[in-house]
């Protein structure tokens, strides 16, 4: 696992961004998993900003996402297929087609985890970046998950659920259940990003990559994969 403290939060983005570039130049018809999150939609606006000033091209990238609440009406503006459009999507070049996410509005919704995780194992990923919650979770992953876990339906702990309040805001209840792809899912990814900024994160990220491999910190199967880098700003380092 290599691990790079960056100067500041914009700092972070921006050497998050540069592994992005290099992906999608080298393999311009990539496979890249999204996350979402305040931190990933910093690198999204430097990741645009590359494509409006330099550039970037994503014309033949396909975008694969993490996991999506249940329970939304689908033009949800918090839906995370929503973000990832407004954040991503509309602000470059990638196809209308090119945006591929769980539907959680499946009649049969084992059948539609069956379905995500073929296709994403298919894609192959080449590279996935992650977000990692204050409780150690990656994606929907919430601690006890299993380090073979694939894509399914996961209720969302109390803790998830009150540090994402903040994105539905008005007092809307966030939803309790999700689709995510599964801790085993992510690993078979070709190259994984791990973007953590914030104080809140630290004491995550320092069981993450310094403590062992175990199901109470669902981000610490990062420390399994051949190839793994995690970037953070100084606070999320500080308990490092």
């Amino acid at each position: 696992m290599r691990i790079i403290v960056a100067e500041d939060r914009e700092a972070a983005s921006e050497c998050a961004a540069d592994i992005v570039e290099r992906f999608v130049r080298s393999q311009p018809q990539a496979s890249l998993g999204v996350a979402t999150g305040s931190t990933t939609e910093a690198l999204y606006a430097e990741l645009a900003r590359r494509h409006q000033q330099g550039g970037l091209s994503f014309a033949g990238v396909d975008v694969y996402l993490l996991d999506e609440y249940a329970g939304l009406d689908p033009d949800d503006p918090c839906r995370y297929c929503s973000v990832v459009q407004r954040a991503l999507a509309r602000q470059v070049d990638l196809r209308r087609d090119a945006v591929h996410c769980p539907d959680p509005d499946a009649p049969d919704p084992e059948g539609e985890c069956c379905r995500y995780e073929h296709l994403v194992r298919s894609a192959p990923i080449g590279l996935q970046i992650l977000g990692i919650g204050s409780n150690g979770h990656i994606a929907f992953n919430e601690p006890g998950s299993s380090l073979d876990s694939v894509t399914r339906v996961v209720p969302l702990s109390e803790q998830t659920r009150s540090d994402n309040a903040g994105f539905f805001g008005d007092g809307r209840p966030v939803p309790e259940r999700a689709i995510t792809q599964g801790i085993s899912t992510i690993l078979a990814a070709a190259e994984l990003l791990l973007l953590a900024c914030g104080d809140r994160k630290a004491a995550a990220v320092a069981q993450a990559v310094g403590g062992p491999v175990c199901e109470a910190v669902p981000a610490s199967a990062l420390q399994l994969h051949p190839s793994s880098t995690v970037i953070l700003d100084p606070d999320a380092a500080s308990r490092l």
